[in-house]
């Protein structure tokens, strides 16, 4: 097994480079320039020049990919051009609610979509099983920003259950936590649950067709303990990596449902900092999301080799 995580953990470094240079060419490489961004159009060439040089940008761009490289090896992401705060600070307090948002969102999607999920392959054919499968068509279909929309009509205008945009802090107490991103999480979450949904009920038939579940049929097992004691089971392979898919997805998606609900979080962060041309933050956090995606990665390859020891034998 050690050997095993290993081996995954070395083939994730190059992704996190290729990421890397990616996220900093195409910042770099877009329209604009930061300086003339925070001095205004009233500012002389000479100042532009001066705080170009001053913030590095006017050497080779190669050589100011491998200083910040530098930089990130050494711990330190840079500092924020306008608000003029280390990126470490910066990125703290805004990758908490998105962090938040994704694990709530996640939570209500595995919680829901894996019983309905079993619940449609136990009930093949009939009415439960259409009528799941219905509704996860729609939850695929609906886009996030609109289901948000007509969630914050229902229950925020019309029945006045929960407020309608906004972000509360732990600290604050985890009741209004919670409140307030219960809406945002459904939201986020509905196509993932939509998606988990389909593949817990795929593959569980595809585990209940097998020769050794119609044996322990004839045999006389019942069929609550058929399907929650062995193809459950034996099914989880495909579900834990759809899971592990849906956060990464959850995490990489939230700006919309950030904006629409009005969140402090890191993608709203990211879509300010392209209209003020703030490089350092966007690289910043680029890099940080993959980070967290990368090591998501990882623990669902871990989980994968555990459920089934063949993967790791394989490897």
């Amino acid at each position: 097994m050690k050997k095993y995580i290993i081996k995954r953990i070395l083939s994730l470094i190059p992704v996190l480079l290729i990421v890397s240079f990616v996220a900093f060419f195409i910042v770099h490489l877009t329209p604009g320039d930061p300086a003339r961004a925070m001095l205004g159009d009233q500012a002389t060439e000479q100042d532009i020049q001066a705080l170009r040089t001053t913030m590095g940008l006017d050497q080779p761009i190669y050589m100011q990919y491998f200083i910040w490289m530098g930089n990130v090896f050494h711990g330190d992401l840079g500092q924020s051009i306008f608000m003029n705060e280390p990126m470490s600070q910066i990125i703290r307090s805004h990758l908490g609610p998105t962090l938040a948002l994704t694990v709530y969102a996640l939570v209500l999607a595995v919680l829901f979509s894996i019983p309905m999920g079993i619940l449609a392959a136990r009930k093949r054919g009939t009415i439960a099983d259409q009528t799941i499968m219905g509704f996860s068509m729609s939850g695929i279909a609906i886009p996030s920003f609109l289901m948000g929309l007509l969630l914050i009509l229902l229950f925020a205008v019309k029945l006045r259950w929960l407020p309608a945009a906004g972000y509360k802090d732990p600290g604050q107490g985890i009741g209004n936590f919670i409140r307030y991103l219960t809406l945002p999480a459904i939201s986020l979450g509905l196509m993932q649950a939509a998606l988990i949904t389909r593949m817990t009920r795929s593959s569980l038939l595809e585990v209940l067709s097998s020769d050794y579940i119609k044996m322990a049929k004839a045999k006389g097992v019942r069929n609550f303990w058929i399907v929650f004691k062995h193809a459950l089971k034996n099914s989880l392979l495909p579900i834990i990596t759809t899971v592990g898919q849906s956060f990464i997805a959850l995490l990489s998606g939230a700006t919309v449902t950030e904006t629409v609900f009005n969140i402090p979080g890191a993608g709203q962060l990211v879509v300010n900092s392209v209209g003020r041309r703030d490089y350092e933050v966007i690289q910043a956090v680029i890099l940080v999301i993959a980070v967290i995606n990368v090591a998501v990665t990882l623990i669902m390859d871990i989980l994968y080799g555990i459920a089934d020891p063949r993967v790791r034998l394989e490897e």
